[in-house]
């Protein structure tokens, strides 16, 4: 009734209530407004009526949902038609809500869409610009709903017309719709670019069109959409794209430019201002940059998208690029700096983890961390000073991306640009002055800071006049930015050096200056925390490095202030880490004044809940204690180990770590006032600790330091009745894991080691002794074991007679004691080579019964030898035992036991890795075998030779034959082969990238991820029938070897080829491989969702499936818990789809995706992972 008021103020305020009726009221009065306000909208000769009906039909479709819509659209789409084919005004409105609708609501819409589509294509031709231009948007919308058959029409339409079009207005027109239909949905028109590429290549060509820049400029951000959206149909004529690309950022006919690219750079070119003005030309009417600017905008799309057409891109691109710096529009240079800036990256991601295989340069050069191809294909001199002619631009923007381009490329090289610091400074110093840009002098700076850091040992003596007065002026700046900025490039001068000096060095007075500036930065209260943290971190560089000249009133001054920043809540992480920089200073700075409070607001710390500011207080106390341990009372002692107590336990390891080395270096530099708390405090949690499985790594190392510590620091008093509370643990009667036993081991070679010879003597004949008795608890023989073994890695036990009471050990009763034994003859035996290792060989021939034990005794000595780098060189080395060795393993590999043919694998591959020349013709030899067992554990021994000190050039030299087995007959082989490939993508990427570019590997990896029938036998259990499936494990590794190379070689592999095999797998009958799959899928979507959303449709099935799936009623609960964690998983997929930017233009995932809100159960389900992958990068982080 409000809308057909006389008052144009209660008109809108009716309006205006529109959004929260449509919450509240019945379907029939919404159907109501819904009407009144269509009506209103197609009324010809009201334009106030129009306006009103636009924007509450506009406000109407915001807020309804996919239950109420359909009461909308039937009385909206009637009379929206019926405008569509009124005057133009009322087409204009009804095209607008037609769009909203189709955006909104298309699924609800199939009845209509066909005869909407016969409507307004015809008007795709229309002599009114406003008119084609809705026309051509909704179109785009339309095809985001549009059923297969009907968008296949619509494109055939388009294609039609545009051949009949006889204006550029109207061809134009065309391709703008294509465009738009590309980022709509570019997936579904993918399939038609072989029609549609060659037709804009051909406009792009033709002369008649060189001076249409609108006509140019649509084809050209056509290309860019069909790069971004259909990233597999594109790839045959990028080549064809880039070309036109380069061809169309150089354009510029009303511009005379003197194209020669050379001439351009070169230095002996005067520094004029060629952006002005030149002549009479004006430049107000030209719009040719438009052309230039969607080029470059199709070359980043090429760029951020291809990273495996890195090579090509530089050769081709990178030339253009630099050149086009002369670019005279600002716009188009700002883009052309961006697609720069995206190339480095693409080259810094590639070139980030390199393989040892891939460095081959000489260590000196400033790139040896490059591969070659890149390195002489960045052309660093050309591109620095085509950057540094660029500084001196009179545009604070151009300077700005000159500098992001710089920390770009220093980023790429990690430094490189030594030689180029004379040109460069000038700049940064004018870029840094007080009447500079606040965001350029913030990017000046910042890029000076990483100048500093990357360039360690340059020279910047030199340029400190020219640089310091600007930084010390920054440092007092009113933006916190800048400030926080300057003085992390003070930290930078303070700590650098040059030729093992200090860079400052006879700058007193800057050094006075740097301290002041510091100083006022570090006692004031009301600033921002990023410069307090920035003011403390550089003030402990400056009193550590520079103390010497700061002087001790400075000192005295400066000193307090970072005490009282250590009490406050929200810096005291910060300096803590300024005072442990203090504390490590070669200049031993006297801070006597804050010593004894630091180390008790440090203890106080320890108690906290916070994980960071624990492992702070843990590090600075080290530091202190380390260099001012004579400073610190009993007291302090005692009260410091009364808070480490509570951190020696399992559940936090680092934290353990640090604790236990802060107890060692408390008793190295105060054995008097430590040894006894130790004893008291430490040592009962240390027992506690020991006795966990989860004890591993550089904790234990900490906990062996400090009992040989405790002995050291005692003089030999403490031993006994330390070893006496080792050993103790298993007289306790608990039930200790191997590794425990491992552990309490190592401590008691640690302690052993601690003592003369006399000592230990008597310490191993206790043991021999000990073991020699057969009636003993087993346990302790066990530790007996692990301990002789442990000892005899570091001493020489050649003088006991350990292989009888080894021997004896062989013919236990347990398991665990056997495997104690074999594990201390290899370790015994890398202590005493010459007399061990042959009695080990004679007994692997002799001794059939103990043989597998006795290979592990050998493996253990290789791996122990390996762990060194190589033969090693005397009467302990293997060379003489080297032929001996390979030939008895090479007649094992084809033993009946299988547990044997994998001991000698890994002997085989570790053996490789202390002489590979030696061992991988050998083994090249055995994959040639008849036998299947002998080719399966050649091919398995490789994967223990592939690790981080793998012989990377001979296994490059033939890798390839092993890998060849991927085509063996026999199951076995096939899958010692996968497994050795998932190590070896994963260790050594370098090693399988040259491979993947052949036409067997991918193929046959593929292959053995397919499910196949031939491979699933019948077994009769009685009256039942078991199906066995041989193929499921070969599946299994396939998949595992897939999401290695999709982590480690993604840029190699073929993602359209690769997802349809992943395709398959989400319908595979094991759970584990489903689940695998999703994992992949995952990873997928956020890295390559384009791809993914082509086939996004018919991933939906087979998630359905899963989801829809139940248990039986009598299912066992792990079978339940195995369901639930399916779903789970497959809803995570889900959830990581949906996530995709256009998922909603695919029907079958939307339609899926709405029955999932629809069921209560999958609903809270998907809330739930929604919830816990919220804030991810990557909901592949929830597996």
């Amino acid at each position: 009734k409000h809308l057909e008021d006389t008052s144009t103020d209660v008109k809108q305020q009716a309006v205006r209530t529109i959004a929260s009726l449509a919450r509240k009221v019945q379907e029939p009065q919404l159907e109501e407004i819904a009407d009144k306000l269509a009506t209103h909208i197609i009324n010809k000769t009201d334009e106030e009526k129009r306006d009103i009906g636009s924007i509450g039909l506009k406000t109407l479709v915001g807020v309804v949902n996919q239950q109420t819509a359909p009461a909308v659209l039937k009385r909206v789409t009637p009379k929206l038609q019926i405008g569509i084919q009124s005057d133009t005004e009322v087409a204009h409105y009804c095209l607008e809500i037609l769009n909203d609708l189709l955006k909104n609501f298309g699924m609800l819409m199939q009845r209509e869409l066909p005869a909407l589509q016969t409507s307004i294509l015809p008007m795709l031709a229309s002599p009114i610009a406003a008119t084609r231009k809705r026309v051509s948007i909704c179109v785009a919308s339309l095809a985001i709903c549009a059923p297969d058959q009907l968008f296949a029409n619509l494109v055939s339409a388009i294609f039609v017309s545009m051949g009949e079009a006889k204006s550029p207005d109207e061809i134009r027109t065309f391709i703008q719709t294509i465009a738009g239909i590309s980022r709509s949905v570019g997936h579904r028109l993918g399939r038609e670019l072989k029609r549609i590429i060659p037709l804009l290549i051909e406009l792009c060509e033709s002369p008649k069109h060189q001076e249409d820049v609108e006509m140019l400029e649509n084809c050209l951000q056509a290309f860019e959409s069909f790069v971004l959206r259909c990233p597999k149909e594109i790839g045959p004529h990028l080549d064809k794209i880039v070309s036109i690309a380069l061809k169309f950022i150089k354009y510029d006919p009303n511009y005379a430019d003197d194209e020669d690219e050379g001439d351009e750079m070169e230095e002996d070119q005067q520094e004029e201002d060629e952006f002005s003005d030149d002549g009479d030309y004006s430049g107000d009417d030209d719009n040719s940059w438009k052309v230039r600017s969607a080029a470059v905008k199709c070359l980043a799309a090429v760029i951020r998208t291809r990273p495996e057409m890195l090579k090509e891109l530089y050769q081709a691109v990178l030339p253009q690029l630099i050149t086009r710096f002369r670019e005279r529009e600002e716009i188009v240079k700002m883009e052309i700096f961006s697609a720069l800036k995206d190339l480095l990256r693409q080259t810094q991601g590639r070139t980030a983890n390199p393989d040892a295989m891939d460095e081959d340069h000489p260590s000196g050069s400033d790139f040896h961390h490059l591969p070659n191809t890149v390195v002489s294909m960045l052309d660093v001199d050309k591109l620095v000073k085509a950057i540094t002619k660029q500084m001196k631009d009179k545009s604070f923007k151009t300077k700005e991306r000159c500098l992001e381009l710089l920390r770009e490329l220093i980023l790429v090289l990690n430094g490189g640009l030594n030689n180029y610091l004379v040109s460069l400074v000038p700049d940064i110093a004018k870029a840094i002055e007080k009447s500079a840009k606040t965001s350029l002098k913030v990017e000046a700076l910042t890029f000076l800071c990483l100048l500093l850091e990357k360039h360690p040992g340059a020279d910047f003596s030199k340029h400190v006049k020219d640089l310091g007065p600007s930084v010390l002026a920054s440092v007092t700046d009113s933006n916190y930015k800048i400030s926080a900025v300057a003085l992390r490039v003070c930290g930078r001068f303070t700590t650098a050096k040059h030729g093992g000096k200090r860079l400052l060095q006879g700058e007193d007075q800057f050094i006075q200056n740097m301290y002041a500036c510091a100083f006022g930065r570090l006692n004031s209260q009301d600033q921002d925390l990023e410069v307090k943290e920035a003011a403390i971190l550089t003030m402990g560089e400056i009193i550590a490095t520079l103390g010497d000249i700061v002087g001790p009133s400075n000192l005295n001054g400066c000193l307090p202030v970072l005490l009282e920043r250590l009490r406050n809540e929200t810096t005291r992480v910060t300096s803590l880490k300024a005072i442990a920089t203090l504390a490590k200073s070669e200049l031993q700075i006297d801070i006597s004044i804050i010593c004894k409070d630091v180390v008790l607001e440090c203890s106080t710390f320890l108690r906290k809940n916070d994980r960071a500011l624990k492992q702070a207080a843990l590090m600075t106390l080290n530091s202190l204690i380390a260099s001012y341990g004579k400073l610190i009372g009993d007291s302090l002692y005692e009260t410091v180990m009364k808070e480490l107590t509570i951190l020696v336990s399992d559940a936090e390891l680092h934290l353990t770590h640090l604790a236990l080395q802060l107890c060692s270096c408390m008793v190295s530099k105060a054995p008097n006032e430590n040894v006894n708390l130790i004893h008291s405090y430490i040592l009962p949690r240390v027992l506690v600790l020991l006795q966990s499985p989860l004890l591993q790594g550089i904790a234990r190392n900490s906990l062996r330091s400090l009992f040989a510590n405790l002995v050291q620091a005692g003089s030999g008093s403490k031993y006994k009745e330390l070893l006496g509370q080792l050993l103790g643990i298993v007289d306790g009667g608990n039930q200790l894991s191997r590794q425990s036993l491992s552990s309490i081991a190592q401590c008691v070679s640690s302690l052993c080691g601690a003592v003369d010879d006399k000592e230990r003597f008597t310490t191993l004949q206790g043991f021999i002794n000990t073991l020699s008795n057969p009636s003993g608890p087993e346990q302790m023989k066990q530790l007996l074991l692990h301990c002789v073994g442990e000892i005899g890695r570091e001493f020489d036990l050649s003088q006991f007679s350990l292989e009888n009471v080894i021997m004896n050990s062989f013919t236990s009763s347990s398991e665990d004691t056997k495997a104690a034994a074999s594990h201390a003859l290899g370790s015994i035996a890398m202590g005493a080579i010459s007399k061990y290792l042959p009695y080990i060989l004679t007994q692997i021939e002799s001794q059939a019964e103990y043989r597998y034990l006795l290979l592990q005794s050998l493996r253990q000595l290789i791996t122990l030898k390996a762990s060194e780098g190589g033969i090693g060189k005397g009467h302990d080395s293997l060379t003489g035992h080297m032929s001996t060795v390979m030939n008895l393993l090479m007649d094992q590999c084809d033993s009946d036991d299988e547990g044997v043919r994998s001991m000698v694998a890994e002997c085989l591959g570790k053996l490789a890795l202390i002489a590979p020349t030696e061992v991988l013709p050998n083994l090249k030899e055995l994959i040639t075998r008849e036998s299947v067992e002998t080719r399966a554990t050649a091919v398995h021994s490789l994967k223990f030779t592939i690790t981080d000190h793998a012989p990377v050039q001979e296994l490059a030299a033939c890798i390839t034959d092993f890998l060849l087995l991927l085509k063996d007959d026999h199951i076995m082989v096939r899958r010692a082969v996968l497994t050795t490939l998932n190590s070896a993508t994963h260790n050594k990427p370098a090693l399988i990238r040259p491979l993947l570019k052949t036409d067997w590997l991918l193929p046959a990896l593929y292959g053995e991820s397919v499910y196949k029938q031939d491979l699933v036998r019948t077994v009769n259990l009685g009256p039942f029938q078991h199906k066995v499936d041989d193929g499921a494990e070969l599946r299994k590794l396939a998949l595992a070897a897939m999401d290695t190379l999709l982590d480690k070689c993604a840029e190699q592999l073929d993602t359209s080829a690769f997802l349809h095999h992943l395709q398959d797998r989400l319908s595979d009958e094991l759970d584990d491989i489903k689940q695998a799959a999703y994992q992949m899928l995952c990873k997928l979507a956020v890295r390559e969702p384009f791809f993914v959303r082509e086939v996004l449709d018919t991933l939906a099935d087979p998630l359905k499936n899963v989801l829809n799936k139940k248990t039986k009623d009598n299912a066992s609960p792990q079978d339940v818990e195995r369901h639930n964690e399916l779903q789970r998983s497959a809803m995570i997929t889900v959830a990581t789809l949906n996530k995709m930017h256009d998922s909603n233009t695919c029907h079958k995932f939307v339609s899926m995706y709405e029955s999932i809100l629809q069921d209560a159960k999958l609903k809270a389900l998907l809330e739930s992972v929604s919830n816990d992958t919220e804030g991810s990068t990557s909901a592949a982080m929830e597996f």
